[in-house]
């Protein structure tokens, strides 16, 4: 038995994240170091001392499932505190496949009856936040609500990224539009919802046997019950930002180094499942009497022999010396060889850049292949690939996971291109 779950959201594809997220969940994709998007949300669960929480997973989960596990970084371990892990599963009829977030809810009802709750929360496992979750319920039941929905004032010119709610005097939701550039409200949904467990039960039943529905929250469930509900909106003040994007990815890490942005890890006591790869084999920090460091976040096990500026580096990188790092972001165990320049970049997992490189410098030319996914003067490196010595990559560049030095046509990738591995077909 428990008063209140929480349920989240984490099947995420990610795929404005390109090759960040092309071997992992969205959720699961490495944040700020040590992290993963995804312990924000867990974090606020814990903070908030809600006691069981089921994550939902979907695509390509195992690096999620292995970083959750018991979900005992974050409190959940015990016999009245815990966490599951909820994959998409074969029932009586074929339904190996979340056909959306209202349905992903829907195909766990019997999870959530196990517990006889009052309240769901249903959450996002993919936003950047830190909330107190019993502020939220204490305006539910203020209002005597049957869903709160969390809200919060974005720029008119972004409003076709979001779902925007048309609210009265008292909060009331009175209509909701999804991703429209003409909506004449730029209060944004959260992904972050609480429901009376009875109601939601009823309108997901009734959705799973409606035919024409996506079964999602924000394009059926939603717009549907505004007229026969009571829905209102709990307007979030706090920081709160969707990582979705390559560039709001990198700009979020941007904003952790701004002491004004809102963004303060530390304060927000976000918790994480530690366990880099081979970390029995790191080496203590070591910073050497040449390097030189500014305004950066330097994780366990990395190595600086050289310049790292603005920047954050998760545990185990190297930067040999007369390398320069400048506003990027380097995950785990990855390499930047003697000299080489690094400018607004992200690097993902075990990447050995060479001697004497130039990475993301160069004129400004949005990618040529993925326009809509890189144009913000931004290089993306996939994970375990290698930069030989002496190439040059310029902005907005998109190398693809496993490169090898065979792979390049030439030394100098101009800005905008994307390379991918070269796939050899055996002949019959």
């Amino acid at each position: 038995m428990a008063d209140r779950i929480a349920m989240i959201l984490a099947g995420g594809q990610g795929s404005r994240l390109s090759i960040l997220a092309e071997h992992r969940a969205k959720p699961a994709v490495p944040f700020a170091g040590i992290y993963r998007i995804i312990d924000f949300t867990m974090s606020n669960a814990m903070h908030s001392e809600i006691p069981v929480v089921g994550i939902l997973t979907q695509y390509k989960p195992y690096s999620l499932m292995d970083h959750i596990s018991t979900g005992k970084p974050w409190g959940f371990g015990g016999r009245k505190h815990h966490a599951k892990i909820l994959p998409p599963y074969i029932g009586e009829v074929d339904s190996d496949w979340y056909a959306g977030t209202a349905d992903a809810i829907y195909q766990n009802l019997n999870f959530i009856g196990r517990f006889s709750p009052k309240l769901v929360f249903v959450l996002s496992g993919d936003h950047i936040y830190r909330m107190d979750y019993n502020k939220l319920q204490e305006y539910h039941e203020t209002k005597k609500a049957d869903v709160t929905i969390a809200v919060q004032e974005v720029p008119f010119e972004e409003v076709s990224r979001f779902g925007v709610a048309l609210v009265d005097k008292e909060g009331r939701m009175l209509d909701f539009i999804e991703k429209k550039k003409d909506a004449s409200s730029n209060l944004a949904s959260l992904g972050i919802y609480i429901f009376n467990q009875e109601f939601l039960e009823e309108i997901l039943t009734n959705d799973a046997a409606d035919k024409s529905s996506r079964h999602d929250f924000g394009k059926n469930i939603i717009p549907k019950i505004i007229k026969e509900a009571r829905v209102f909106c709990y307007n979030f003040k706090g920081y709160w930002r969707d990582v979705g994007t390559i560039h709001a990815y990198w700009e979020t890490h941007q904003e952790i180094l701004e002491n004004r942005s809102g963004l303060d890890i530390n304060k927000w006591k976000v918790r994480t499942s530690f366990d880099p790869e081979n970390l029995n084999n790191l080496l203590p920090l070591k910073i050497t009497s040449r390097s030189r460091i500014q305004n950066s976040i330097i994780s366990p096990g990395c190595i600086i022999e050289g310049e790292v500026t603005n920047s954050i580096l998760s545990p185990g990188v190297h930067i040999r010396k007369g390398a320069r790092v400048e506003k990027s972001v380097i995950m785990n165990n990855s390499c930047v060889g003697e000299n080489s320049h690094i400018s607004h970049a992200i690097l993902d997992k075990n990447i050995r850049i060479g001697r004497n490189c130039r990475i993301g410098l160069g004129r400004s030319a949005a990618n040529r292949k993925f326009p809509h996914l890189l144009s913000c003067d931004l290089s993306v490196i996939g994970k375990n690939a290698l930069v030989p010595d002496n190439f040059s990559v310029g902005k907005n560049c998109l190398l693809f996971p496993n490169l090898k030095e065979k792979d390049y046509p030439n030394k100098k990738i101009g800005s905008g291109e994307t390379i991918k591995p070269i796939i050899k077909h055996k002949k019959n």
